[in-house]
């Protein structure tokens, strides 16, 4: 159901899984992640902008936060089971991206450049 989810979001989740994918081919069996900890953060986006881009939340500020503070912890847990690996700079800078980005997009108003920070551990 992501024809509510404009298109340049789409494409920025499969650029950040993609990079994931890449990384792990390169490592090959030095991997501190699998294909499933990679199918979990694609799972953890799509509900992420499913939910921001649900018209019940647009432009409801308080709801959006709560997704987004839901999907940072959420990334937090994965990449702990991944030993810190699963999320590397590139990767950092292109979540938050779409974190804030879609969140932005969805009617969050808010003073804050990075909405993310205050949960982010990685």
């Amino acid at each position: 159901m992501s024809g509510n989810i404009p298109e340049e979001f789409v494409m920025l989740k499969g650029e950040i899984l993609d990079g994931m994918v890449d990384a792990i081919e390169t490592a090959g069996e030095d991997a501190d992640y699998t294909v499933e900890a990679i199918d979990t953060c694609a799972t953890i986006l799509g509900d992420y902008l499913e939910d921001v881009f649900s018209p019940s939340l647009y432009g409801q500020s308080k709801k959006i936060m709560a997704a987004v503070k839901f999907t940072v912890n959420e990334l937090n847990e994965l990449n702990d089971d991944c030993n810190q690996n699963l999320i590397d700079t590139e990767q950092r800078d292109q979540l938050r991206e779409l974190i804030v980005a879609s969140a932005a997009y969805a009617g969050l108003e808010t003073e804050q450049q990075d909405i993310t920070e205050e949960w982010r551990a990685w």
